[in-house]
């Protein structure tokens, strides 16, 4: 346990707090004077490379973007970012190779001597299927605590939308919601390398290996004359800034992205186009995860106890097609996505909105109604940590 940094998130919340706060306090200095240094959970900083424009979930579209390796550090293969951020981390590693040759920084640092790749990018499919495997353990047990037993898949779907109601804002249930929230490292945006294996959370590993460093600061100018950002939270995450024009000019326009609308049009695509799908047999596979245990009760006729031995029933993915229909699925992902966004409305209001919503898929495509609700609920100004949200609350609390 350090005496001034957090090593660990097993302290009191008080001396969390307190170390934290120091290690902020250290690193101040160097995100004031150098505008490459980001706090990356503050403000719209927060949702680099999740969103779009319109604030709505946004993945790297693979099949037309092109993913190269990158020189990674021993023992670690297929590092893989976006084709002009390999570029650019390439020509940095090699400014970093020169200036040991010339001793112009210290040639044994661990880390700042030899620029190694340790991470780059992450699926966000893996990333949500493991989160959901956690999320479906999390349904069990709490299925399990309460002793409910399941008949069919309207009790499961019943008993579904509370656990959500309950859990939502905190622990969301779509992928849409999952891409943007502190569950989903922004790794996943394809622009992001890890140059150490160091811990998140150990401050003073950061200050030991990193901000305590002869090489830091060669580190962090180095970084600027490249176009990357450095996280302050975790100062071996870079992160290349596409909205620079110099990046755009240097390393993005060599494969055809000329803008940064041009990047996100083509390199990206948004979450919810592909997931709703998925969202309709993840209800199901959820049912059979969870719901699959026969259970015994009994019924009480003509005075007499009758044990009984009930299997919840089974549904072929047919069955489940037929069973439910598209106003049933949209009107429960809407419901869902009410309650995982910050934006508050009344019951009224909310059920109006879906329904309308809804009434519109009768005379649009599903993905043009999807996309619609999705620019509607994804605005930021509510959005706990946006600095809209924010400036008003510290407008509010000087009203007061």
């Amino acid at each position: 346990m350090g005496d001034f940094y957090k090593e660990d998130n097993f302290e009191s919340t008080i001396d969390l707090f307190n170390k934290s706060a120091v290690y902020n306090g250290e690193v101040l200095d160097y995100s004031e004077t150098y505008s490459n240094v980001v706090d990356f959970n503050f403000g719209e900083k927060y949702f680099y490379g999740r969103v779009d424009r319109d604030f709505i979930s946004i993945e790297l579209n693979e099949k037309l973007v092109s993913l190269s390796q990158i020189k990674a550090a021993p023992d670690i293969s297929n590092v893989r970012v976006l084709n002009f951020v390999a570029d650019g981390f390439q020509e940095l590693s090699r400014q970093f190779t020169k200036a040991a040759q010339i001793g112009k920084i210290n040639k044994n640092d661990p880390y700042l001597t030899n620029l190694l790749a340790y991470e780059g990018y992450t699926s966000p499919d893996s990333a949500y299927s493991s989160y959901v495997t956690s999320f479906v353990e999390s349904v069990k047990i709490k299925v399990s605590t309460d002793e409910v037993k399941f008949r069919d898949i309207h009790e499961f779907i019943y008993y579904l939308k509370n656990y959500v109601r309950a859990v939502g804002k905190t622990y969301p249930f779509t992928k849409t919601a999952f891409v943007k929230s502190r569950f989903n490292d922004y790794n996943t945006n394809g622009l992001t390398i890890e140059v150490s294996d160091l811990s998140y959370v150990d401050d003073q590993q950061k200050i030991d290996l990193f901000v305590g460093s002869p090489n830091f600061e060669y580190y962090l100018n180095a970084c600027n004359s490249f176009g990357f950002m450095v996280d302050k939270s975790s100062p071996w995450k870079i992160t290349l800034d596409v909205g620079s024009q110099d990046v755009i000019d240097g390393l993005m326009s060599k494969y055809g992205y000329t803008t940064l609308d041009s990047l996100l049009l083509v390199g990206y695509k948004r979450v919810h186009l592909s997931y709703y799908n998925q969202f309709k047999k993840q209800i199901l596979n959820m049912y059979n995860e969870v719901a699959n245990k026969a259970f015994s009760t009994y019924d009480i006729c003509n005075g007499n106890i009758k044990n009984l031995i009930i299997k919840p029933k089974t549904y072929s993915n047919q069955q489940y097609d037929n069973l439910f229909n598209e106003d049933y699925f949209l009107k429960l992902y809407f419901m869902f996505r009410f309650i995982e966004e910050e934006r508050v409305y009344t019951t009224a209001d909310r059920e109006q909105i879906i329904t309308d919503f809804v009434n519109l898929s009768r005379v649009k495509k599903v993905n043009q109604v999807l996309s619609s609700f999705e620019k509607f609920i994804s605005q930021p100004f509510d959005y706990r940590g946006s600095l809209s949200y924010l400036i008003e609350a510290q407008r509010l609390r000087e009203d007061t």
